[in-house]
């Protein structure tokens, strides 16, 4: 079994960057140690991963492989909440990309982000949060899915596409603030407040939950890293299964572009970002695994 190193660096070069950009953001000196430490202990273990990737696939303990191979897409997942603290490490809290993304999509695609879920019944509604909703298992699924049948190089290959993609969205925060369209149309005085959370069922719920209230920043719309992704699990459905997975992942993966949009949650402009970047990490991936 070939294993490789090069998904186990991308934790080490993100804490680089993060920390770097934490330090610029200027936080409570508590916060900040806190941070500090927190990316130095993580550093550390992925460091050993990387220096002694054998120590996880003897008889150390209990699940030492697993941890080994799933800890970076643990951490990238983990990592977005930690990202919310770099977003002002450039900018002021008051500036955002937003204004000149909505003239452009203005411009170009007529709004659809306003428009699109004034036009949707609640069933449309639902099944658009649906596919948006998605997004929390395929990369899992396709994970267990390689993991099981031992399809260990390609499991680390989709991780290394689906974290770099993470890595380059992130950093992007801090660079390149938008709030997105739910939240940016309304302080345009293009939407009403009464039509920020959309008419659906349970999945509109939940998302709107997740979106709303609990770890989405408000800054972290360009590149949609969800675009991303599903990039990456519509190119590793069509490698395993042919047109035959790769038909039903099509339609989830345009879904979920579709449902971003709908949802209000992306610009059109974030989620053609997102897909290029989706590319680009299959392509890097492709260069250094095969």
């Amino acid at each position: 079994m070939h294993i490789s190193l090069w998904v186990h660096w991308l934790p080490i070069v993100y804490l680089t960057i993060h920390t770097l950009l934490v330090l610029k953001s200027r936080l409570p000196y508590r916060l900040l140690v806190r941070i500090l430490t927190v990316n130095l202990l993580l550093v550390a273990y992925f460091l050993f991963s990387v220096l002694r990737p054998e120590f996880f696939f003897g008889e150390s303990f209990p699940g030492s492989k697993i941890l080994f191979l799933w800890s970076p897409v643990i951490f990238f997942w983990w990592a977005y909440m930690w990202s919310g603290h770099m977003l002002r490490a450039f900018h002021l809290p008051t500036f955002s990309y937003d204004p000149p993304i909505i003239a452009f999509e203005e411009k170009w695609f007529g709004q659809p982000s306003l428009w699109w879920a004034r036009k949707g019944a609640p069933w449309v509604t639902e099944l658009m949060q649906f596919f948006y909703f998605t997004y929390f298992f395929y990369t899992f699924g396709l994970g267990l899915y390689l993991h099981y049948h031992q399809r260990i190089e390609d499991f680390q290959a989709m991780t290394f596409a689906t974290a770099f993609g993470y890595l380059i969205s992130y950093t992007f925060f801090a660079i390149t603030p938008a709030k997105g369209p739910r939240w940016a149309l309304i302080e345009a005085g293009l939407l009403s407040p009464s039509e920020q959370r959309q008419k659906g069922y349970a999945f509109t719920r939940v998302v709107e939950a997740i979106m709303y209230d609990d770890v989405a920043h408000k800054g972290g719309a360009m590149p949609s890293a969800h675009s991303a992704t599903a990039v990456v699990f519509l190119f590793w459905c069509w490698c395993i299964w042919g047109w035959e997975g790769g038909i039903p992942a099509l339609i989830i993966a345009g879904g979920r572009w579709l449902g971003a949009v709908y949802g209000r949650y992306h610009y059109v402009l974030d989620v053609i970002v997102g897909a290029l970047l989706g590319i680009a990490s299959l392509l890097v991936a492709g260069f250094l695994f095969h």
